[in-house]
């Protein structure tokens, strides 16, 4: 929006004869100047993510972690699906309007995806690679939550857990049960589900690029 000027129109006469005699005289020294470097707009505020505590920017998909070097699904595959994706800021219209979350008379970017049974019920929550426990508490609006540190910046993140069955410094390996998918306050509309998440360096990134080819196309919808 425009600011509005409230300067007397005097001060602004004055000002345009100060610069008109600045302009004057560069031209009678016969200055060389630069163009100015254009500044880049302001980026537009992001909104608050679910778990990660940045935004939502896309970092170079290099997944690497202790395993295999690809993230497995973390819950049995065949029984769940994903019922939300992740918000990419690449993505078209379409696909960015279904992954906002709706709370509160408002809508915000998924940080991750949204993992559901299909028969709806409750399911178990497993590691999807080998690594350290970071952090294992309950969230008023989104459940237990448990994140795992993997190798080389890499991390997830599990939350609207019913129960955490680890601790901070346990070492867990890939596919160790890590509780029970359950419900939570801000994404209530899903019922029992899991929402899973993927760090690269702090930041959220779409986990469908960590995750292995096969449980991709399995999720495919």
């Amino acid at each position: 929006m425009g600011k509005k000027w409230i300067f007397p129109a005097m001060y602004l006469g004055a000002a345009a004869i100060i610069l008109a005699g600045v302009m004057w005289y560069q031209n009678s020294k016969d200055f060389t100047t630069k163009p100015a470097t254009p500044q880049a707009a302001p980026s537009e505020p992001s909104a608050p993510t679910q778990v990660a505590q940045g935004g939502n920017k896309e970092q170079p998909a290099v997944p690497v972690n202790a395993d295999d070097g690809k993230l497995a699904w973390p819950a049995k595959s065949e029984a769940t699906e994903k019922v939300m994706g992740y918000f990419d800021d690449a993505s078209d219209k379409k696909d960015q309007e279904a992954a906002l979350v709706q709370y509160d008379n408002s809508y915000w970017p998924n940080t991750g995806i949204a993992i559901a049974a299909k028969d709806k019920k409750a399911f178990e929550v497993t590691a999807a690679a080998a690594g350290k426990v970071v952090k294992s508490e309950r969230d008023p609006m989104l459940g237990y939550q448990v994140e795992i540190e993997h190798k080389d910046g890499l991390s997830t993140v599990y939350a609207s857990l019913e129960d955490a069955k680890v601790n901070v410094g346990d070492t867990v390996d890939r596919g160790a049960v890590l509780g029970m998918a359950g419900r939570n306050v801000f994404e209530k509309d899903f019922g029992i589900h899991l929402h899973f998440e993927v760090h690269k360096n702090g930041e959220a990134v779409a986990p469908e690029q960590y995750l292995s080819k096969a449980d991709n196309m399995t999720q495919a919808k």
